[in-house]
This record gives structure tokens, sequence and C-alpha cells, in this order.
């Protein structure tokens, strides 16, 4: 299991930029075309962003009281789904994307984050309670 919080940030971050050169090296070898290959990035960027808002609202607030806890976990939750909502409607109303790539890598890289936030969080709790 992992035991700190660099640890984790930095399995998500190289698991990321592995993911991501693959997928550039795909797309040098023309394995794929230049429309999927902007709609996977595209994808893996906003849920980037989304996860990028959560860890630090996580972060921030992770040692604060438990009200303040849980307003910013739950209140930034609603905020990044509307936000995601309303990024991923207007990219697939008015730019020229393939749809399923794009799906495909917001579900695949939003699972991931998620699992690192679950982790983050868990570390979080045994920091305060001491366990280890």
């Amino acid at each position: 299991m992992i035991k700190n919080e660099k640890v984790l940030i930095s399995f998500a971050l190289i698991f990321s930029i592995v993911i991501l050169l693959l997928l550039t090296s795909f797309y040098l070898l023309s394995e794929i075309t230049e429309i999927v290959y902007k709609s996977i990035l595209l994808g893996t960027f906003l849920s980037f962003i989304n996860f990028s808002i959560g860890f630090l609202l996580i972060k921030f607030s992770i040692d604060k009281s438990e009200k303040v806890f849980l307003f910013a976990l739950w209140g930034g939750l609603l905020f990044r789904l509307i936000l995601g909502l309303t990024l991923v409607l207007i990219i697939l109303i008015f730019l020229e994307i393939n749809t399923y790539g794009f799906i495909f890598s917001i579900l695949f890289f939003y699972v991931f984050y998620l699992f690192i936030e679950i982790f983050y969080l868990n570390l979080g709790r045994n920091r305060r309670f001491g366990r280890n």
C-alpha cells in the first residue's frame, strides 16, 4: 500500500505521462489519426483539470474542521460535476472530435484520478488518526 503523499502523486504523474507518451508514439507511428489523438488528449486534459481542482480542495481542507472538510469535498464535487458536464457538452457541440475517443479517455482518466483521490483521503485519515 502507498504510505505517503509524494509517492502517490509521483505514481499518478508517471502513469499519466507514460500513457500520454504511448499515445503520442501511436500517433507518430500513424496508428491513430490526428482527430482521435486530439480527442484523447482533450479528454485527458479535462480529467486532469477535474482532478487538480478536487485534489487542491481536499489538500486545503483535510486538516480543517469536519464542517469545512465536508463543504469543500461535496461542494467541490458539485462544482467539478457542473464544470465538467458544461465543458464536455461545449466540446461535443462545437469541436470536431472523435466522440468515442474523447468519452473513453475522460472515463478512463476520471476513474484513475478518482482512485488517486480516494487513496489520498485514506492517507489523510491514517495520518490524522495515527495509523500506518
